[in-house]
This record gives C-alpha cells, structure tokens and sequence, in this order.
C-alpha cells in the first residue's frame, strides 16, 4: 500500500491499497465481465496508457462482524497439528478479533488501517471459537491482534462467554503496559484462559520511550508487570535497542528493568526505520 507504484513497475497488474476484501471482490467482477475500466472500485493502483492511476480511497470496514468467517475448510490443517504437536506439545491456532491500533508510536507502520481500530463482538469471536473447537480441536491461541480486547468491557463479555459455552483453551496477547494497570482487565483475561501477555515494553528508559512518542511509562511496566504475575499470567517483553539518542546509560536502565521484573520471554529488535512512518522521515537524510 505504502509502496504500490515500485511494484506495478515490476509488473504487478493491481494493488489493493488498504483493506482488500471488498476491493477484490469488485475487481474480480469487473474482470468477469471483462470491464477495461476499473477508475469507479476504490482502493486500486493500476498502470494504464503507460501512467499509474489509483481510485478514490476506501474507507475502512467498520463492522467486522459483516466478514465471514475463514475459509478453514481449505486449509490441510492436519499438517500443522503435526508440527505444532511434535515441537509444542499443543496445537495452537492464530485469530485476530481487531484491526488497528489508535495509539502513536512514531517507528509503528500503519498503511492499512492509519489510527483507527475496529472490533468484532464478543459473541462473533466466541461463534468462530466454538466452530473451531469442534472442527479442528485445538489447545491454544494466539490472538495476534496489535492491541487485545483494548473497547472497554469487552474481555469482561468475551470470559462470560466463554464460561457460559464451556470454552476451555489457553491463549496470548499482546496489548500495552498503561491497558495492564487496570485490574479488572488483567482478572477478566486471566478468568478467560490468559496465560502469556506480549508487552510492548521496548525500553526502561523515560527518555526513550517519550521520543519515541510511546505514550507508557517505566512505572506504568513495573506496575503491568508484576500485576499481571499476581493474576497467574506470563508477562513478555518486546524490548527494542538503537533508537535514536540512546546511550549505554539507556541501555543499562533496560537491561537493568529486564534483570529486576524477570519477564517469561523477550523479543528483541533493533530500531529500524519503516516508510511512511514518523520516525523514517525524522532520519531518511541520514539512511
């Protein structure tokens, strides 16, 4: 989406810039009917008389409930089951019940879905859970969501569900450090089958975290941290070094946050600058 026209020079016919699946479903009727104009579907890039032409913008689904379910039926599902159970033990399956995330972390890409965030329902989430129970019989899921259950009362609805259908699975998230101080929260995930919360910690150093323009404190990681522990769930940290302006005093404060709250897992990345974001402009003179 951030970078359709390098692509139709290397030969690529269409690009679907944002959310895709109205977008295809138009095209794919307007080239059963052989139409050689498409300027009237939103949310295309196509070449045309040797010049890029790209539509009207389409606006982002707001109701995620109005999307079928996937199609697991083609998936050869029994090949994953086999390699989750010989190197787990388990058999997890990915969801995601959002898309966006509303929060401005200035290194965070966001092509398709800008600052918004939408949410399917509790009750749609649950109906799909309850199918693939039945149908695929998993131990787990990974919610692979930016920000889990972020719409106020919405996990709380989600354990109730899942009580009421007699839904028991282990899951992870990944959510923020300033959504993990609220108790209520953290008790209704737990209540839910949460065993793992990626937190996207990043550094232990204020500094780093304010030009960053993450919006948490260090505090605010203690807190999350050793509530979230309190409640019987793993607490993991995406740790993040190199930005800008850091220094080994810096990184010592992380290294020093990671040895004292003793997270289940970490990820580590280093600070690299993605197109179209606030942080590739602040030091795309110096790439």
């Amino acid at each position: 989406t951030d970078r359709y026209e390098q692509y139709l020079q290397e030969g690529a016919d269409f690009i679907l810039l944002g959310e895709a699946e109205q977008t295809l479903s138009e095209l794919m009727a307007a080239l059963d009917e052989q139409q050689k104009d498409f300027v009237a579907i939103p949310g295309l890039a196509y070449c045309q008389d040797n010049a890029v032409v790209k539509t009207a913008k389409r606006n982002v689904l707001k109701e995620l409930d109005s999307l079928p379910f996937p199609a697991w039926d083609l998936v050869d599902i029994e090949v994953y089951r086999k390699k989750w159970i010989k190197h787990k033990g388990y058999f997890s399956v990915n969801m995601a019940t959002t898309r966006g995330c509303p929060f401005k972390c200035n290194w965070c890409a966001k092509p398709i879905y800008g600052n918004r965030y939408n949410s399917r329902s509790p009750q749609n989430v649950v109906m799909e859970l309850k199918m693939l129970k039945e149908k695929l019989h998993f131990d787990h899921i990974w919610f692979c969501d930016d920000i889990f259950g972020l719409k106020p009362g919405w996990v709380h609805v989600f354990a109730d569900l899942l009580e009421k259908e007699g839904l028991n699975f282990r899951f992870k998230i990944q959510a923020r450090a300033d959504l993990l101080i609220q108790e209520n929260y953290v008790r209704a995930l737990a209540r839910a089958g949460c065993e793992n919360i990626w937190m996207g910690a990043e550094s232990g150093s204020q500094k780093i975290l304010d030009v960053m323009d993450k919006g948490t404190t260090v505090g605010q990681i203690y807190q999350a941290t050793r509530l979230v522990k309190k409640n019987g769930i793993h607490p993991s940290f995406f740790i993040q070094f190199g930005y800008p302006g850091e220094t080994k005093d810096d990184i010592a404060k992380t290294i020093r946050m990671i040895n004292e709250l003793v997270p289940h897992e970490i990820g580590i990345s280093v600070s690299y600058p993605l197109p179209g974001t606030g942080f590739f402009e602040k030091v795309k003179n110096e790439l």
